[in-house]
């Protein structure tokens, strides 16, 4: 390699400091490239096993987001690109493309961990580096999701009112005519010379059709509609009653037959039926069309205050936030989108605000419900639900939003909360929702977001302080589970056979072991559950209860609380009976979870000295 590539691979930070051998050896190591404007180096998702420094040119960087590019920055020469893939060995989370026509060096995986192992000044650059670029590109994305969600936002609303709207203008256009038909009625009634009792008469149906316009009259099924509006039709043509055809529906909907009908004619001689009829025809027509538009902005109405309300417009950062109202709006303003959804609310009468900020929670409800109806987009199988849940314990404030999807996989659940990660192919997911909504909850609000997933079920559970201003350090709320009775813990002894044992332990000296033992002793079939063992009380172990081959009756658990969530959703999908807390274990969002499935559920109890108390001691 040439000395101008040296003289240049020396100014650039990254290898500035490099001794002389390396930097030398480095330049007989590294290619290089030309790369015409608007050509792609790589491509978002693509495998990264190199990296490239800019000698010429300029390069952007591309970042797809719910399948708009969002450009992150612009790369000059003596950048270095493309590292960060390295680093992490995983995909390249952006795309790259020239900007003008650009002539880059190549350095290849080896040679960059060989730059790396040999040089710290490389390594504290490369971090210093990597640092400043997650910054950029977290603090260009978030804003670019925000701006994302307020398009879905603002494009779910315009579809709410685009219906009304439209009902309005309709409503309007056909009004025009309406009116000059009933001007026309009316100058035709005045006509008939009517007697001031016929006059009350149709002054008292005229009331009647105006109430009737906002309150229809009692449904009828389509049929028996469609022959009612027949039999008056026939009726009206046979008294000779010019468009019958288009007054039958009018009476129908008025709650005629042909005997009400009948029996208002018989109030009118036969030169003045044609007139009466035809007028009473144009005032349910124009009063309905008033109904209509009446209807159509009123709908409007509530949908902008719905918007404002759900941005809280006009109001303090933080105030009292009804949490209901704000998932309702949010419901709301997502109607379009869950449309296909059935939506179930469950919320706690007497529900307290809490102090907070109500469009920041309203984003939080927004992403959860939006990441439901991605996940129950192709489902029909049952049918789509989210169920709303809201509680109250103690001084916190407890939401839970559930869906009945196919459930997050269990090697994803661990990450859902981090930044920029995302199951979702290129383009249609920033990662960066959930680590917002984290954020909001836990940071701004001092609360916790926890999510519990199966198949069939996945619920997403939101812990707020009723005032996040109380003294600092004051611990989320720890559920104790209610002690079970001695009816319930019998029953499960006593019906058991087959215990699977999560967390035994080798050692004799451990409960894990002991317990076992114990009930192993007394005739229960143990299943010894962990993955760091082959055998242990002669039975062959298992990594998890998924690996279990036959039913299980029983699970115990020695595992911390914490531990505990997945090996209750195990224990569901092997459709165990019970599960058991050994002493000092408990989970009750877990518990929770087993239970709502069916199981029934022992927590903080020891299970040899509750046999020993309540069925050895019997047997003696």
């Amino acid at each position: 390699m040439s000395t101008s590539t040296e003289n240049f691979l020396r100014k650039v930070p990254l290898f500035a400091d490099l001794p002389e051998r390396d930097l030398d050896r480095l330049c007989e190591m590294v290619g290089k490239i030309v790369l015409p404007a608007g050509q792609d180096l790589f491509v978002e998702g693509s495998r990264g096993d190199r990296a490239y420094v800019i000698e010429t040119g300029e390069l952007e960087i591309i970042k797809n987001a719910d399948g708009r590019p969002v450009l992150l920055s612009v790369r000059h020469a003596g950048d270095v690109i493309g590292e960060m893939a390295l680093l992490q060995d995983e995909p390249r989370t952006a795309t790259v493309r020239a900007r003008t026509d650009c002539a880059l060096y190549v350095i290849q995986a080896e040679q960059f961990d060989f730059l790396l192992n040999t040089s710290p000044t490389a390594s504290r650059v490369m971090l210093s580096t990597v640092l400043a670029r997650w910054r950029n590109t977290s603090t260009v994305l978030r804003q670019s999701e925000k701006m994302a969600q307020l398009g879905t936002l603002i494009a779910g609303v315009a579809h709410e009112l685009n219906n009304p709207a439209a009902a309005v203008q309709r409503g309007s256009q056909q009004l025009d005519e309406s009116l000059a038909d009933l001007a026309s009625a009316q100058t035709r009634v005045a006509r008939l010379d009517l007697t001031p009792t016929q006059q009350a008469l149709l002054d008292e149906l005229g009331a009647r059709v105006r109430d009737l316009a906002s309150r229809p009259a009692d449904p009828l099924d389509p049929l028996s509609r469609s022959d009612r509006e027949v039999e008056l039709e026939t009726w009206l043509d046979e008294r000779g009653v010019p468009d019958a055809w288009e007054l039958a529906p009018t009476l129908v909907a008025l709650g005629y037959d042909v005997d009400a009908l009948a029996g208002f004619a018989a109030q009118f001689t036969p030169e003045q039926l044609p007139g009466v009829v035809a007028w009473l025809g144009a005032t349910h027509d124009t009063h309905n069309l008033l109904a209509e538009i009446a209807q159509g902005a009123s709908r409007i109405s509530d949908i902008v205050k719905a918007l404002k309300t759900y941005s809280y417009l006009d109001q303090a950062p933080v105030q009292a936030v009804d949490i209901h109202e704000g998932l309702d709006n949010t419901l709301l303003i997502l109607r379009s989108k869950l449309k296909n959804i059935r939506v179930r609310r469950e919320y706690a009468a007497g529900l307290p605000r809490i102090q907070g900020y109500g469009s920041e929670l309203n984003q939080v409800w927004t992403n959860i419900l939006d990441n439901a109806a991605d996940a129950l987009e192709s489902q029909s199988s049952p049918l789509p639900e989210v169920a709303i849940t809201t509680r109250q314990e103690g001084d916190w404030v407890i939401v839970e939003i559930v869906d009945n999807g196919p459930g997050i996989p269990p090697e994803v659940q661990p990450r859902i909360f981090e930044s920029f990660y995302t199951t979702k192919p290129p383009g249609k997911g920033t990662g960066l929702g959930l680590d917002i909504s984290y954020n909001i909850v836990v940071n701004k609000h001092r609360g916790d977001i926890k999510v519990f997933s199966q198949p069939g079920r996945t619920c997403f559970r939101i812990s707020l302080p009723i005032n996040f201003d109380a003294p600092a350090g004051k611990p989320a709320p720890v559920v104790v589970a209610a002690s079970s009775d001695d009816d319930q813990m019998r029953r499960i002894l006593e019906t058991a056979k087959t215990i699977a044992v999560v967390g035994i332990s080798s050692r004799p000296d451990r409960p894990g072991y002991s317990v076992p033992a114990y009930l192993q002793a007394q005739g229960y079939r143990i299943i010894p559950v962990n993955p760091n063992l082959e055998e242990v009380l002669g039975e062959r172990a298992y990594p998890d209860l998924l690996s279990v081959p036959e039913p299980v009756d029983v699970v115990n658990i020695f595992r911390r609380s914490e531990d505990v969530p997945p090996v209750v959703e195990q224990a569901i999908q092997i459709g165990a009976r019970a599960i058991w807390m050994q002493e000092g274990i408990v989970n009750e969002p877990a518990a929770d979870l087993a239970r709502r499935a069916g199981i029934e559920v022992v927590s903080d109890a020891c299970m040899r000295a509750t046999h020993r108390r309540l069925i050895a001691t019997a047997r003696r």
